[in-house]
């Protein structure tokens, strides 16, 4: 790979429009889990002044202090006694740590977590079942200082080495250095609701939280990975599984670990989501299958609950996030705020209805406004944050979600992501099951037919919003005659003619899952926010996988067993309402609106990496054909923000 020097002194955020200082606070006096984290292991290599740098850049995802540790050093140090010179030398391997406070406020939950001669560590996560591994490490003699999960998962490790990780339950990018074996572990939660990016780096291998961590190591180049935006111009999907936008820089995959030591590097699996599902039992009708769901779904939420800060939820008018609200506030949880985001588009406003189910779960209430003028502003801020194009103006409506919640100090929110994933709620999957049936001759049929239109809410709703989640129904145009680099998947949309089972893998593993974790983490870290998602708890995964189609749609309606649970817990306006609203955000309406001055500058003056991309004066026709259509279809005009939104992709990441 082509070398490249990192500027010393000060660096220019396009997060902020100001510099971002080389020196840092001083080590913070509260415990946290969540966090941002950032090393190396590369024997010789000296730890230097600049690394301080590299673990600072990412200060947004943990505000409340910091810390590093290296090899011969008997405790951790602050990250500005590493930046002013004043710590002794060290080399070949580092662990840095920015933190955010949520379990164990005092100094005794500080981190790098270290064991003096055995073992250090940082983790960026939270370890929802920590009472429990901590209880049964009491039982093998462990002593406590800390009230928090970083101690437990230490000494988990000093107890149970990797086998540890198979016993968390919880979201973690987390990195060991063992003393005794010289090296150092990474290990990534099942699902991948943490990053935790790598690369090869002087003879050894860098890590961190974030790309733009990586890109202040010495000598670490930051180059478009062309493949992957050529994939995205087909899909509209920035990630296809753990992918990454920069060459040489790879995102562990999910449920994976690590190992990095002098002799190079070996990834293994400590999880395998088909081996898990196989061990479900699953005998019994729908409505055990239902009563099995509700209490995998109770126990999920009640240790998400977990916390010495305020907490919340992030709530829609649908299933999911209502859910999780009837569940928190059933389990007596009190002070429990509830943030929805509004808009004064009727078609998708759904403040109404969420503000109305939040009263009656007694929780406080706060509407969020979203304004276009404003995601104009802050669009290149986002794309700085997502470390990829923002491809849809719904992901604005989940920032300003996350920013009212810390402007409102609450810390951690439960959020309803996975569920449709895990339960097949989106309406591909009752597509999928119409046409098994349709080539069966299933009598049952005609009466799922009609009750999947009316889940839609219509024809009108098909012909505007069906592309999204069907795919067939008033599809965009494909710009593959002009893109010219090669996308490093052939594959542009799940397949449909699969099995339910295999689609909803699909999902999780490649598709939908890969990039809406993306979004939230990096958009919920932007404001020191904490995201915890219920149906993403490892056994409620298995378990829904492993429930017959019967189950999933019975009576007419997708995802009977949340909405049942749901209308169990008081909720039945929201678990049995027709229809779908699709976006939060009039986005046709400010592409031709406040996002205009975007689109003209994609048009008529296109980032030079467009052209070793595309055909760039066959792009710029399409958009002016766009541009001269005002009445351009739904799907047109998501594939023109897509577009544009990779063009503030180059302008906010590629030098020029």
């Amino acid at each position: 790979m082509r070398a490249r020097t990192t500027r010393r002194g000060r660096r220019r955020s396009p997060a902020s429009g100001t510099f971002a200082a080389t020196t840092c606070a001083c080590a913070g006096t509260r415990g946290c889990a969540i966090c941002g984290i950032a090393g190396f292991f590369a024997p010789g290599q000296p730890v230097e002044p600049w690394f301080a740098e590299a673990t600072d850049v990412a200060r947004h995802r943990g505000p409340d202090g910091d810390g590093v540790w290296s090899p011969g050093w008997p405790d951790r140090a602050s990250l500005a006694a590493l930046a002013g010179g004043s710590m002794p030398a060290a080399h070949s391997a580092a662990l840095g740590f920015v933190r955010l406070a949520i379990l164990d406020l005092a100094p005794t939950g500080n981190q790098p977590m270290v064991a003096d001669g055995r073992a250090a560590l940082i983790l960026n996560g939270e370890i929802y079942n920590y009472v429990e591994i901590r209880d049964e490490l009491r039982s093998k003699g462990w002593t406590f200082t800390s009230s928090g999960d970083s101690e437990v998962l230490l000494k988990g490790w000093l107890e149970w080495g990797e086998g540890v990780f198979e016993r968390l339950n919880g979201m973690w990018a987390i990195a060991v250095y063992d003393a005794q074996r010289n090296g150092i572990m990474l290990s990534r939660d099942r699902f991948g609701e943490k990053p935790l990016f790598w690369t090869d780096w002087r003879g050894g291998v860098a890590f961190a939280s974030e790309v733009k961590q990586l890109r202040a190591f010495p000598d670490v180049p930051i180059r478009l990975e062309p493949g992957r935006a050529a994939a995205y111009l087909r899909s509209g999907r920035p990630h296809d599984g753990p992918s990454s936008w920069f060459e040489g820089i790879h995102q562990l995959p999910p449920g994976s670990n690590l190992w990095i030591d002098a002799n190079g590097h070996r990834e293994t699996r400590y999880w395998d989501l088909r081996g898990a599902v196989a061990k479900v039992d699953r005998q019994g009708d729908p409505d055990a299958w239902q009563r099995r769901f509700a209490d995998a779904f109770s126990q999920s939420v009640r240790i998400r609950l977990r916390s010495d800060v305020p907490v919340g939820t992030s709530l829609s008018g649908g299933v999911d996030s209502s859910a999780v609200l009837a569940e928190a506030t059933r389990l007596g949880h009190t002070g429990y705020h509830s943030f929805t985001l509004t808009s004064d588009d009727p078609r998708v406003d759904e403040g109404a209805e969420a503000g109305a189910f939040a009263r009656t779960m007694g929780s406080t209430w706060h509407p969020v406004p979203a304004s276009g003028t404003e995601f104009a502003t802050t669009w290149d801020r986002m794309t700085w944050h997502q470390e990829s194009p923002v491809p849809s103006t719904s992901l604005y409506g989940q920032w300003k979600v996350l920013e009212a919640a810390r402007a409102a100090g609450v810390i951690v929110l439960l959020d309803g992501q996975g569920a449709d994933e895990i339960l097949g709620g989106y309406h591909k999957f009752m597509a999928s099951t119409l046409l098994s049936g349709i080539r069966a001759a299933d009598p049952g049929t005609l009466p799922l037919a009609w009750a999947f239109a009316r889940h839609l809410g219509g024809p009108r709703t098909i012909l505007d919003n069906g592309h999204r989640y069907l795919r067939r129904f008033g599809r965009g145009p494909d710009p593959a005659a002009w893109i010219r680099a090669t996308p490093d998947s052939p594959d542009t949309a799940p397949a449909v003619r699969v099995s339910g089972l295999t689609m909803r893998l699909a999902d999780i593993e490649r598709w939908s899952l890969p990039n809406l974790l993306t979004y939230v983490d990096r958009s919920a870290m932007a404001f020191a926010v904490e995201t915890r998602l219920p149906f993403l708890d490892p056994d409620v995964v298995a378990l829904t996988l492993a429930m017959p189609p019967k189950v999933l749609v019975h009576d007419g309606w997708s995802k009977w067993p949340l909405r049942q649970t749901l209308s169990d817990l008081n909720g039945a306006t929201p678990a049995w309402r027709r229809g779908k609203r699709w976006f939060g955000v009039p986005q046709r309406a400010w592409l031709r609106g406040p996002l205009a001055p975007s689109v003209d500058e994609w048009r008529r003056d296109p980032h030079h990496a467009w052209t070793d991309l595309v055909d760039v004066a066959a792009m710029r026709r399409y958009g002016d054909r766009w541009m001269e259509r005002p009445g351009s279809s739904a799907a047109t005009d998501d594939k023109i923000f897509e577009l544009v939104a990779l063009d503030r992709f180059f302008r906010t990441w590629l030098a020029g």
